[in-house]
Formats: structure tokens, C-alpha cells, sequence
């Protein structure tokens, strides 16, 4: 592991997962930094910066442990931004009768906290 390589294991907390909006999220907010981003679960390894889509083969739930790699200069701050995205459900949280709402941001609005 190179001084410029980090990785961290986290558990989808978000009650509907790792769905295709969070996915969305995670790519545009990967693809602010310079450095490569993987995501794995189990035996499978996706490109972090690909697209939702590749990302959604992973399959994963809440409970499920993923693995967060990040290699390359800016490899600290992208893992900041992407952990926090995760451990705030994506900015959502469940209304009264149990369904997603989203918090905070509007459409279209930057989740990322890349600094």
C-alpha cells in the first residue's frame, strides 16, 4: 500500500440501500477528485468514477459491508467525502410511514464535500 492509498470498510445503513439515486451520488461526488476509487463487496471490485449502473451489479443492501478504496494524492479527502455521504444515508432519511425523503439539497444541487 502506497503512502497515497486508502481504504476503509463501511455497512450500508441506509434502509433502501445502496440504490440507484446514492449510486449517482457516489459517482459524481468520486469523480471531483483526481485520484482512482474502487468499490467492492465480497470478490467483486466496481470503478468507484464508472457509472451507477456498474456499481448497482455490487447488490448491496442494508447490513451489507463494503470496501472503499481510494489510491492516489487527493486519496484522503476523496475517502472524507465519500465515507460521509454513506454515514448520512445519502441525505436521506424515512418520513412518518416508513418511505425515503430526501433532506437538505435540492435537484441537482452539489453532496459532495469536496473540499
Amino acid at each position: 500500500m502506497t503512502p497515497y492509498e486508502v481504504t476503509r470498510t463501511i455497512t450500508v445503513t441506509n434502509p433502501e440501500g445502496f440504490h440507484l439515486r446514492a449510486a449517482t451520488l457516489f459517482v459524481a461526488c468520486a469523480r471531483q477528485f483526481g485520484c482512482d476509487v474502487r468499490l467492492g463487496k465480497g470478490d467483486q471490485r466496481v470503478d468507484g468514477k464508472s457509472t451507477p449502473l456498474q456499481l448497482m451489479v455490487l447488490g448491496a443492501g442494508q447490513g451489507d459491508t463494503l470496501l472503499l478504496e481510494a489510491a492516489g494524492e487527493d486519496a484522503e479527502a476523496a475517502m472524507e467525502a465519500l465515507v460521509d455521504l454513506f454515514t448520512s444515508n445519502f441525505q436521506e432519511e424515512c418520513d412518518p410511514e416508513g418511505e425515503p425523503s430526501r433532506l437538505g439539497k435540492g435537484a441537482g444541487e452539489d453532496e459532495c464535500s469536496a473540499g
